[in-house]
């Protein structure tokens, strides 16, 4: 026990590290571990908006084809363990500190100091080494060209929709963005992006994939083969992953059968998850966390809100972290909770985030619209009242905002169990 707490403890402390774009830490660390994933296909995704729902997809059909597979994202709700799912299902604990303790001894003996992300990534791909799945899905943490994730192999890297968000560290420019994202590209493996609505966005991705050699990672320029897929604007996001990984397994030549079944049996949790409670309340959690992610969602969330409308009512829970936005995320709330004619809007503030959440108090100073507004500085609180209240006087109950708050409720009710985290969960 004292060896496992010493090693989530290390964990923990590379938080001190921050957040570093850059390769070089992490190319140092993985070229001394030796990771081999020699028969191992590596599909990498990058994207402002459904590329975790993307991953989540592809990991639950490739189980349900009997293919091995690891998917690597981030971040967590729960827990840690939650970051490396091994055939859907979290990686045990003991594993997980197993390869956890490989990379603290590599980084150590380097003199490294590795941040959290990278941490984790490695850890990953420790274990992706020992496993030898059939497929690893690795998700981008941020951008795409800097991002701990691009020291990778990959047969196949691909974009999800792309926004302008994280303008402070990725560039103000939409192409600037582009670019990012695009220097996932590996030299002559294939490439597959969304289609989107931005002025010479193909011809974008298409120039800048012909410049994603890294030198330092080894490469030599090579051609990229782009494959852009058309998605219609009406399109709901689980929907617009299943299109996107129809292109990825027929050109990665795999069964396509399952991603319907996997589409329909899929449970991703906190993205437009539905809990329905002993006591009658019903709850639906979703992690659109920033403006262009809430645009997305919205019109599925009033609708999966009004299926269990109890005469116009609804109780909101709402907690963000900072937002370059905020008035912009704000609005799109106010735009839901006026599809209802009682609201119950309860501000809170996210625990356990990189940073720390908006205080419920600035929230309030918001000019919201037909609703009571209730402060609570923590989520267990405000559920304390809110499910104390019959559940038909409640109506149903929606979270959106920030995904740690979603992790909060998670773990609040008790939903976070290897089952309640797995992309397919055992009925």
């Amino acid at each position: 026990m004292a060896s496992q707490l010493s090693i989530r403890q290390w964990l923990e402390s590379t938080k001190s590290s921050g957040m570093a774009l850059g390769l070089g830490n992490t190319r140092a660390i993985l070229s001394s571990l030796d990771v081999k994933l020699d028969d191992t296909r590596v599909i990498h995704v990058a994207g402002s908006n459904g590329k975790g729902t993307l991953c989540s997809l592809l990991a639950a059909s490739i189980t349900l084809n009997g293919d091995s597979n690891i998917f690597f994202s981030s971040p967590h709700l729960c827990r840690i363990e939650e970051r490396v799912r091994v055939n859907g299902v979290p990686v045990s604990p003991n594993q997980f500190d197993g390869a956890l303790n490989t990379v603290r001894d590599t980084a150590k003996q380097l003199s490294i100091n590795p941040t959290f992300f990278e941490t984790t990534f490695l850890t990953a791909m420790v274990i992706a080494a020992e496993l030898q799945p059939r497929y690893l899905i690795l998700e981008t943490g941020l951008g795409g060209r800097l991002d701990a994730t691009r020291c990778a192999p990959a047969d196949l890297a691909v974009l999800t929709a792309i926004a302008e968000e994280h303008t402070d560290i990725l560039g103000e420019d939409i192409y600037q963005i582009i670019r990012e994202k695009a220097a996932i590209a590996r030299p002559g493996k294939p490439l597959i992006a969304r289609k989107m609505p931005i002025k010479n966005y193909e011809n974008t991705v298409i120039k800048y994939t012909q410049k994603c050699a890294n030198t330092k990672l080894g490469e030599r320029q090579q051609d990229v083969p782009c494959t852009f897929v058309e998605i219609d604007s009406n399109t709901d996001v689980v929907s617009e992953a299943a299109e996107i990984a129809k292109e990825i397994f027929a050109t990665l030549d795999i069964d396509q059968s399952m991603i319907e079944p996997a589409k329909i049996g899929m449970n991703w949790p906190a993205r437009l998850q539905e809990i329905k409670l002993d006591s009658g309340h019903r709850l639906i959690l979703d992690a659109a966390h920033n403006p262009s992610g809430i645009r997305r969602v919205k019109e599925q969330l009033v609708k999966l809100a009004k299926r269990g409308d109890h005469q116009g009512k609804i109780t909101v829970i709402f907690g963000t972290s900072p937002q370059q936005e905020l008035e912009v995320m704000l609005d799109l709330v106010n735009d839901i909770l006026s599809n209802f004619d009682r609201v119950e809007l309860y501000l809170t503030r996210p625990q356990g985030g990189r940073y720390p959440g908006i205080e419920p108090k600035d929230l309030n100073g918001y000019n919201w619209e037909n609703c009571n507004v209730h402060l609570s500085e923590r989520v267990d609180t405000a559920l304390d009242i809110i499910l104390d209240v019959d559940a038909q006087n409640v109506g149903t109950i929606l979270s959106i905002g920030s995904l740690y708050l979603q992790g909060n409720i998670l773990n609040y009710l008790g939903k976070n169990s290897d089952n309640d985290l797995s992309l397919l969960p055992k009925q």
